[in-house]
């Protein structure tokens, strides 16, 4: 098993750890708004009262958000196989290039592994649909810097 392959591993196993904790936090946290919620229609303290509502509402539409976020995130995730890799570049891709190295699944930013940054990307992001359907040896323009594509995964 080539080493690309145990790091595109890791890297699919982080995504779906961090998406996990998103989602565990969310309901935790929107469960805990739902709670505030009910005791603040308790108090009948006018305005302060409203106030207090209207602000439990916003953060409960806020957390909502980014629950449905989370789960667009796994759902993308599902549709990858960190086993499978093909010639040219699609959703699920580790791609190294001459300058950096990214995973085409979901934007999660930056992560180190064994010393070396990979970028998460998602694949709907104007980095990945410029890489997208290339191959190896293959070189991309993205905001004038040229990238040689030197391993898909």
């Amino acid at each position: 098993m080539s080493k690309y392959l145990e790091i595109k591993k890791e890297l699919y196993l982080y995504v779906y750890q961090t998406i996990e904790e998103k989602l565990q936090h969310n309901k935790l946290v929107l469960q805990e708004l739902k709670e505030s919620a009910g005791s603040e229609t308790k108090s009948s303290a006018g305005d302060k009262h409203e106030t207090g509502r209207a602000m439990v509402h916003l953060e409960q539409e806020k957390m909502a958000q980014q629950f449905v976020g989370s789960q667009n995130m796994q759902s993308v995730l599902a549709k990858i196989d960190p086993e499978i890799s093909n010639p040219s570049i699609s959703l699920g891709s580790l791609v190294i290039t001459d300058k950096l190295r990214f995973f085409v699944s979901v934007a999660l930013g930056k992560v180190e592994l064994d010393k070396k940054e990979y970028y998460l990307v998602s694949f709907t992001s104007p980095l990945a649909k410029q890489f997208i359907g290339k191959q190896k040896g293959n070189t991309v323009q993205f905001n004038n810097q040229d990238y040689a594509i030197e391993e898909i995964v």
